[in-house]
């Protein structure tokens, strides 16, 4: 039975993203609109696996599990929930769905009211602003404001360096909401330090009127400023009736030592409040730092998004945010990885949450799901809150489920995982072994040479037949991480990492890069690494102005002079990534930070990544190896104080305060734990990421693994690996050409195409864009779509082009054979996906009578036979899927007249 307010608590493995879809596809044959569906995931790559399975098990429902899930949600009979399959689909391809990441849907609301932070909606986002950037604008908004002895004494006061501070400014940033409620004053230091040496002066009279009082004793208490006395281990004793004191000991003696410990108690609290005063007046420069960055810039992180659309949202009236609520039309919610959730990210979607599990108007028939696992909660750092899991289900009367049956790992590895971690994680449930998973291995191994330990293993799994891409070292740390690529790749072994994964630092994109800064800086360092790269000889390289010439051409040009990586997909990325930088400088100071991945078909090797990496993933075989270096002190100056996902208070980390100082003690307890949790709930994504077999390498001492107990031992039998050849791939020899598809040259198909001339290319784009970006198709709607057009493409046209582009923009919206048309439902831009190939449709048009039309722009006429197969693929496909009549129509958008041409 389908229930309308409902999470489940998902244990690794246990086929959570299969239970989402069966959620999604249930409330699709129930009847919801797609577009009234909004779907959130943390990554992308989990949002485009999400609609691909969507797609994927509707196309074969027939033949998937999920068939019979949905059939006991919705109680349809399985034999028409495929008969309904085609129609289901089709309403579905036919959607603006809302399956993204939540950073994606936050961005949607504020480029909605981005005028409300004094944005443009075009902005671009980031992981994070640019580091130095944002670090040079802060120092500059604190000389201007006056606060440079500010920052200054609180980094002499807290003894910690600019840049330390700078990491805690953007920690209180990100919760700068959470915060609101607190409040610190500047306080003087004097009045406790005289009240501690006060009493400090009673002890001492007593230890010299006392004649038994030995030389220790005498030491002791020899204290000459307040400074010393913090350093004095007898000041945090309960009593003084202990040992060098006990010959002089009075009840008097206690009586100084408590009040010296309550004035050392108050001063602690006092040197707080003064640190997070100043602390908060740096927040407040941070802050217009970040906003003058980002409104010069129109670049923000996904920080300052979550940030701008919480006080956007907080701060509009309630009536403009229902009207937005109503617009967006969201009646049902999935949200995945909740565990991940971070509280301001809760406080945006609460009222949409509440208005849905109301049961109220619109939302009558709404319906709330989330999903997670509290034993996957390894983001603490990045501001997420375990405990937000079971408060929400209890603040809207959730019914929480357990998902158990792990459908990832074979028997030893979850049996192994079950005796790890059930006396040690809360509330843990053991996770029960699917049917038929009757092997796996797990081995934890004893050895204080872990990286030579770890080659052993990954030797001994390729002699057995495993292909290197089904082998992963999951370690604590980056450092850690780039310690065993190196040792596996003097080993001989091919290793893949997060860092060489990116498509920067693959060889042929280096060399290219190598080469632009030779062009731009003219040193001899530059030519040399390029032509090392490319293993060719020296020689003479001709200077560019780039004034003159396109940046991707200089290095299109480049590759057809040099003969470089004919069969090297990286460049195909490589060229696609430039067209979105206008100038040379802009490549060469930012490229460091692009995160674009390299082509997956050419990373071959050992995935070596971080436990907080692998979350998400699985492979075959994975080794999880113990800290290469010891593990460091508890790292946050800062502790924060929750009571359930409320946070009441901000403590400053302070050695010895524990002792004397009861809600600093409370609270610091409370961290500990939260810490211990997070190196539990690290460990459990760790050994949960094996599907087959699991090897564990730990230290003989300070063992990471030492929070479980965990003795050395082997599990199962490790036997040959069955390994499947495969026909290796041979690939044609590529070139780049920017291809003319409206904003399908977003996608790297490789359709076959007349070469056009560039500016023509450049052209066409930045008019499909202009009429994409139209919010209606009419005259007061060209303003601020040729902005937004101009804010991405102006850089290449010349201002003939760019009245060109209005003028005939403007011919479309008057032209009475368009407007017919329009005056009808449309879709821009309209993704089609039909015999695995994805496709984006100019123009799509549903008539009253439910067939089609397709519209196909164009700005000349050439290549007419290219174009109408290109529309004739269109309307067959259009009609496969939704078995209605179609149309297809080239439009010509000319300089003199606009043009309908029916295929």
């Amino acid at each position: 039975m389908f229930k309308n307010n409902l999470a489940y608590e998902a244990s690794a493995g246990s086929g959570k993203t299969f239970m989402l879809v069966v959620r999604y596809l249930s409330l699709l044959f129930m009847g919801a609109e797609p577009s009234k569906i909004l779907a959130l995931t943390f990554t992308n790559k989990a949002a485009r696996e999400m609609s691909e399975r969507v797609v994927e098990t509707l196309e074969e429902l027939d033949s998937r599990d999920e068939l019979f899930e949905i059939a006991k949600l919705t109680e349809i009979s399985t034999k028409e929930l495929v008969m309904q399959r085609d129609a289901v689909l089709r309403n579905f391809l036919n959607a603006h769905t809302k399956i993204m990441t939540i950073d994606s849907f936050f961005t949607q609301i504020l480029r909605k009211f981005s005028l409300y932070a004094s944005l443009m909606p075009d902005f671009t986002t980031f992981a994070s602003q640019h580091e130095s950037k944002l670090l040079l604008r802060f120092l500059q908004e604190v000389s201007v404001a006056g606060k440079k002895n500010l920052l200054v004494d609180l980094s002499l006061e807290s003894q910690k360096r600019v840049s330390d501070i700078f990491l805690l400014l953007d920690e209180l940033y990100v919760k700068k909401e959470e915060l609101s409620s607190l409040r610190f004053e500047r306080v003087s230091l004097r009045e406790m330090e005289h009240e501690a040496m006060d009493a400090l002066k009673g002890l001492q009279n007593i230890v010299s009127n006392c004649k038994g009082a030995s030389a220790s004793l005498v030491k002791a208490v020899s204290v000459e400023s307040f400074s010393e006395l913090l350093t004095k281990t007898w000041v945090l004793k309960e009593s003084l009736e202990y040992w060098v004191f006990k010959k002089c000991f009075s009840l008097e003696m206690n009586q100084y030592l408590h009040r010296i410990q309550e004035a050392i108690k108050e001063y602690h609290r006092a040197k707080e409040q003064n640190f997070f005063h100043a602390l908060f007046e740096l927040v407040s420069l941070y802050e217009k730092a970040k906003k003058a960055l980002y409104t010069e810039d129109s670049e923000l992180s996904f920080s300052d998004v979550t940030a701008l659309v919480y006080q956007i949202l907080h701060r509009i009236d309630d009536s403009e945010f229902l009207y937005f609520r109503l617009d967006a039309k969201i009646e049902h919610m999935l949200l995945d990885e909740f565990q991940d959730t971070s509280i301001v990210q809760y406080e945006i979607l609460k009222p949409l949450i509440e208005e849905i599990t109301s049961g109220n108007g619109i939302f009558e028939n709404g319906s709330f799901f989330f999903v997670g696992d509290v034993k996957q909660s390894i983001y603490r750092f990045r501001g997420g809150v375990s405990a937000l899991f079971g408060e929400v289900a209890k603040q809207n009367n959730t019914e929480v489920q357990k998902l158990l049956v792990n459908y990832r790992s074979q028997k030893e590895v979850i049996e192994f995982v079950n005796r790890s971690f059930r006396d040690y994680i809360s509330n843990y449930s053991d996770q029960l072994v699917r049917e038929g998973a009757t092997g796996g291995y797990v081995s934890v191994v004893q050895n204080d040479d872990l990286l030579q330990e770890s080659y052993e293993h990954v030797k001994n799994f390729l002699e057995l037949g495993a292909k290197s891409d089904d082998i992963a070292i999951l370690c604590a740390t980056n450092g850690d991480g780039e310690e065993i690529k190196n040792f596996l790749l003097q080993k001989g072994v091919d290793v893949v990492t997060e860092t060489t994964t990116k498509l920067i630092n693959q060889r042929s994109v280096k060399a290219l890069l190598e080469y632009l800064k030779y062009l731009y800086f003219g040193e001899r360092i530059y030519k040399e690494n390029f032509f090392a790269l490319i293993q060719q000889q020296l020689s003479p390289i001709a200077k560019v102005d780039f004034t003159q010439r396109r940046l991707v051409d200089v290095v299109k040009d480049a590759i057809e002079k040099y003969g470089l990586f004919a069969e090297d997909f990286h460049l195909i990325r490589f060229l696609h990534t430039l067209s979105r930088y206008g100038d040379i400088e802009s490549l060469l100071f930012e490229y460091e930070r692009l995160d674009t991945p390299a082509a997956s078909s050419d990373v071959s090797g050992v995935r070596v990544l971080t436990i907080h990496k692998s979350k998400g993933l699985e492979y075959k075989h994975v080794i999880v190896l113990d800290r290469l270096k010891k593990e460091p002190a508890a790292r946050g100056s800062i502790i924060y104080d929750y009571e359930g996902i409320s946070l009441e208070n901000l403590y400053l980390r302070t050695k010895g305060r524990k002792e004397i100082d009861p809600l600093y003690e409370r609270a610091l307890a409370k961290e500990e734990k939260l810490t211990r949790e997070d190196a539990l709930n690290a460990l459990y994504v760790a050994f949960t990421r094996a599907k087959e077999h699991l090897i564990i390498i730990k230290k003989s001492e300070k063992s990471t693994f030492d929070v479980i107990h965990l003795s050395p031992g082997k599990w199962g039998t490790l036997e040959n690996i069955e390994k499947k050849e495969e026909a290796p791939k041979v690939y044609a020899p590529l070139s780049y050409k920017e291809l003319y598809y409206g904003t399908q040259s977003n996608i790297l198909e490789a359709e076959s195409s007349k070469e056009e001339d560039l500016h023509a290319i450049e052209f066409g784009i930045a008019l499909h864009y202009m009429l994409e970006m139209m919010e209606s198709f009419s005259l007061e709607s060209i303003p601020k779509a040729k902005n937004m057009m101009l804010n991405r493409f102006g850089f290449g046209l010349s201002q003939e082009d760019i009245a060109d582009i209005e003028h005939r923009v403007e011919l479309f919206v008057t032209s009475s054979e368009v407007q017919g048309l329009l005056s009808l439902k449309y879709y821009k831009e309209k993704a089609l996906r039909y015999n695995n190939n994805l496709r984006y449709v100019d123009l799509l048009i549903e008539k009253e009578d439910g067939s089609y039309v397709v519209i196909d722009y164009k700005s000349a006429k050439n290549f007419t036979d290219e174009y109408v197969k290109q529309v004739r693929y269109y309307v067959r496909a259009i009609e496969a899927i939704t078995k209605k009549p179609v149309e297809g129509y080239l439009c010509y958008l000319l300089a003199e007249r606009v043009e309908l041409f029916r295929v």
